[in-house]
């Protein structure tokens, strides 16, 4: 079970998403780069990248955030999965909170909590899809959140707690070449995230909804 690494600000991490199930369920959906954040440093469990805590080792929304070593991948379709466990609403937090993405000027890939309350997906030059959680669960409580893209349809998605959540079918820049980063953005600085991020995934592809129902699912099994 996650200890009080990345859980600053969380009161407990008794619902923490740990289980088995769902560590292959990720793998088997074949993704870029896999993150389970379960210490100050390590491996992705998918590809041949690694991740690093930088500032410190929890998320308190002033200095720490997590650098990987993974660049770009993302062509024309791509989706990011996280766990998130938010110490404070993003409107009382003073400043936005990212949860990841690959920010470019220009052609972001970023996954947002905004002042708010909204969690936004931009997928390049400020376009963006945008999904309101119900604020009496959005603090202190997991939710997995995906984003997904499809540049070529074109198409985006936010999916909450396994389920649909918005759409639009917006065009969105194609071929991502940032890097990946977790609780703040290198370009946009300022963002650090306050509170828990684990479980986080990387795809070149858009996940199916049933796709994402079943990664859901498998957290609970």
């Amino acid at each position: 079970m996650m200890g009080a690494l990345v859980l600053a600000g969380c009161k407990s991490a008794s619902d923490a998403p740990d289980k088995p199930g769902l560590d292959a369920a990720v793998k088997g959906t074949q993704p870029l780069a896999y993150y389970r954040l379960n210490s100050s440093k390590g491996s992705s469990e998918a590809g041949g990248t690694s991740y690093e805590f930088t500032g410190g080792t929890e998320l308190n929304g002033k200095n720490t955030w997590i650098k990987t070593t993974q660049m770009g991948g993302i062509e024309k379709t791509g989706s990011i999965m996280a766990w998130v466990r938010l110490a404070v609403a993003p409107k009382d937090a003073g400043h936005i909170l990212y949860v990841a993405g690959e920010s470019q000027s220009g052609n972001d890939f970023d996954l947002q909590f905004e002042q708010d309350n909204n969690l936004r997906f931009f997928t390049g030059a400020g376009g963006n899809v945008a999904y309101a959680p119900d604020p009496g669960t959005l603090v202190n409580q997991w939710h997995m959140i995906v984003a997904t893209m499809d540049a070529a349809a074109p198409a985006r998605a936010i999916y909450w707690d396994g389920k649909p959540a918005a759409a639009d079918h917006e065009n969105s820049n194609a071929k991502k070449t940032g890097q990946f980063t977790i609780g703040e953005s290198p370009v946009f600085t300022g963002r650090f995230f306050n509170g828990g991020i684990k479980e986080v995934a990387l795809w070149d592809r858009a996940l199916s909804a049933a796709e994402v129902a079943a990664l859901y699912k498998a957290a609970h099994d």
